[in-house]
């Protein structure tokens, strides 16, 4: 009784196909890391993110009726760019791929890109006697290549955040809440791995000996 229910309210909102609904999932832009540093490196960074990592898109593979998309890229903008901002101790924000005559302009030490280089999210959902289980498991990678003023690389960090979660869901539940879950716990690993990479880095920490008076 309970399916039949929670497939009608599919049907009724007019996203079924074939007895099954779609979903796109919004998650929360303002995910914080956790990690914190004592003693920022101290340069000043110009943080460029590009269009395809602002609306990046993971989406369950898995061959069942509900399918579930999650818009990561607004999330993994947020999260990448807190993440850089607890590392060095002054971070700008660059609208268009940064050119030298910018970065001079901008007094800027070093330009950092990043780029999603592997995401993934896999969903099952459980049918229990009094309530189902929505579980996920999620993945997502993003590396962040360091630019010199002549825009030449001169380093590069992988990070990398892993989320794993298992809720219980209502019988008119969309589920949306409950697998979203373990997508903003990858971001937040992420971030907390971003900075670790990064705070971490011999040439990144060179920079900052370099930089100081």
């Amino acid at each position: 009784m309970k399916r039949l229910l929670y497939l009608g309210i599919c049907l009724s909102i007019g996203l079924a196909s074939l007895g099954g609904c779609s979903y796109a999932v919004k998650l929360d832009p303002n995910i914080d890391p956790t990690a914190n540093i004592a003693n920022k490196v101290p340069v000043s960074v110009g943080l460029y993110v590009p269009e395809e990592l602002k609306t990046f898109v993971i989406e369950d593979n898995a061959d069942w009726a509900h399918k579930y998309s999650f818009n990561i890229g607004e999330a993994t903008h947020s999260i990448v760019t807190k993440s850089v901002q607890r590392v060095f101790q002054k971070t700008e924000i660059l609208d268009s791929y940064p050119t030298q005559q910018m970065i001079d302009e901008r007094n800027l030490d070093i330009v950092a890109i990043p780029k999603i280089t592997a995401a993934g999210v896999s969903l099952n959902r459980k049918e229990g006697f009094f309530q189902d289980s929505a579980s996920g498991n999620t993945q997502v990678s993003v590396q962040m290549t360091f630019y010199n003023l002549e825009m030449v690389q001169v380093s590069a960090v992988q990070g990398s955040g892993m989320g794993v979660s298992s809720k219980g869901m209502g019988a008119l539940t969309t589920g949306k809440s409950e697998y979203s879950t373990s997508v903003e716990s990858a971001l937040r690993n992420l971030g907390d791995d971003l900075v670790h990479q990064m705070y971490g880095n011999y040439d990144i920490r060179k920079l900052g000996e370099v930089e100081q008076p």
